[in-house]
């Protein structure tokens, strides 16, 4: 007879890990181990409850030294409760409680195992709580994430400041609409403060990241730049996948291609920036899309908002209403905010107008010929080049397309030269590959429009 005390007639529930009792120290008895159960409600049926327990599979497949490993999911009626690793040892939050804060060298090794953690999750689309609570400084000298499928909405940049201030400070920071960190018990860490009141060399970027206005916050590879420099040496990382970040925007006059992640939240909560460089040309593939008729000189550049109309975005999963960033580029991002990034796509076009036929020619070859060798973004993130870049016939006068990932954004890059003008499309999702082909065909779909509402161009 199985015994009604266990969960799921395995799994024995002991005390509580965390204040409201969701999270409790239990027992699995079938393989005699440790494990921490994780009560979570279920959202009504819908496509809420689809995009968490979507969230919940793709935890499943995680595997990485900074993250707590998911070994069962146990389904109830309007709830599940998810059985992960037992990681020995305290959270940051008991850590400073007890022992005081960190210096701000082991805060900035800790900063960069969290990010870590958190470009591997993102690489399977999956988003954790990066938390003083949920980060713990486990006894075999890991620093572990134990919070599995966080919201969508969760800002994890900004909860990356949170536990920094944490650290060095000993106490909670004023986050607004972020919980004040608490003990198990419920027991607040300190009172809440407006600003960090000690000194070091972390206080500018905790102080950055717990900006009020997400644009001003930095984004996660100017985050983890800032750690570098202040951990001891060269700090030991728990994987070796870069976490994403925004770069510098290209430079007047200059058509340096970028792509940018939506983050985090952008990737985490920002975009992260590519710079696109051409590889070794391949065998001319076959046309991809009829030509389209074409201006045969531009007297000025098109608004770059006008190439892709309303109706065009929502055939691209994109909100109708784009983001208008100067006069060259503008960004159109994903129409459904709470998608987990492996769903969150983003599109770029940039229009540069020259003098000349000839002044675009050269132009767009010295793109090439330039950024030929780059193998990292603006910002040092490394990339990796899933195609070179390669001719695509069939668009404008002369066109090429590149297909790249930093392990945490995939995108497609499609560049043309149309007359005196030169062309970038960019279509990206939040995946470290590309398996069903969507970024490419999204971008070759994007492309076209493009070409098609150039061709009405007076």
């Amino acid at each position: 007879m199985s015994d009604p005390n266990l969960l799921a007639g395995r799994y024995r529930m002991l005390e509580r890990r965390d204040h409201t009792g969701a999270s409790r120290r239990s027992r699995d008895e079938l393989l005699h181990r440790d494990v921490t159960i994780s009560e979570v409600r279920l959202p009504p049926p819908g496509p809420h409850r689809d995009r968490l327990l979507g969230r919940i599979r793709a935890a499943a497949s995680l595997r990485h030294p900074g993250v707590a490993a998911l070994h069962d999911v146990i389904s109830g009626p309007d709830r599940v409760w998810l059985v992960t690793e037992a990681v020995e040892g305290r959270s940051l939050l008991q850590t400073v409680r007890a022992d005081g804060p960190l210096t701000s060298e082991r805060a900035a090794e800790v900063g960069l195992r969290v990010l870590d953690a958190l470009a591997a999750a993102h690489a399977r689309g999956v988003r954790l709580a990066a938390t003083p609570d949920s980060v713990v400084l486990s006894s075999d000298g890991r620093v572990v994430l134990t919070g599995i499928a966080a919201p969508a909405s969760a800002d994890e940049l900004r909860d990356l400041g949170a536990t920094l201030f944490t650290a060095v400070e000993g106490r909670a920071p004023e986050t607004g609409s972020l919980i004040a960190p608490r003990m198990a018990d419920g027991t607040p860490l300190a009172a809440p403060v407006t600003g960090p009141t000690g000194s070091g060399p972390l206080i500018p970027l905790v102080e950055s990241l717990l900006t009020a206005d997400p644009a001003r916050r930095p984004d996660a590879t100017s985050a983890r730049l800032t750690l570098e420099r202040i951990a001891p040496g060269p700090a030991a990382r728990q994987t070796g996948g870069p976490a994403g970040g925004r770069g510098a925007r290209p430079g007047a006059g200059r058509a340096r291609v970028v792509a940018a992640a939506a983050a985090a939240a952008a990737v985490l909560t920002g975009a992260v920036v590519f710079w696109l460089w051409p590889g070794p040309a391949e065998p001319e593939p076959e046309p991809t899309t009829a030509p389209v008729a074409l201006p045969t000189a531009f007297s000025r550049a098109p608004a770059p908002c006008t190439l892709i109309s309303a109706e065009q975005a929502a055939e691209l999963s994109l909100k109708a209403a784009p983001v208008k960033e100067g006069a060259r580029r503008c960004e159109w991002s994903t129409d459904d905010d709470s998608l987990p990034s492996n769903l969150r796509y983003t599109l770029w076009v940039d229009v540069f107008r020259f003098a000349s036929d000839d002044k675009a020619r050269r132009e767009y070859a010295s793109f090439m010929k330039q950024d030929r060798d780059r193998t990292r973004t603006a910002v040092g993130a490394r990339l990796t080049v899933v195609k070179p870049p390669s001719p695509l016939p069939g668009i404008g006068s002369e066109a090429y397309t590149v297909q790249a990932t930093n392990t945490l954004t995939y995108y497609t890059g499609v560049i043309f030269r149309a007359a005196n003008l030169v062309v970038a499309v960019q279509y990206q999702r939040g995946v470290g590959e590309d398996g069903d082909g969507s970024t490419s065909k999204g971008a070759l779909t994007a492309t076209r429009r493009v070409l098609e509402n150039l061709g009405r161009a007076k």
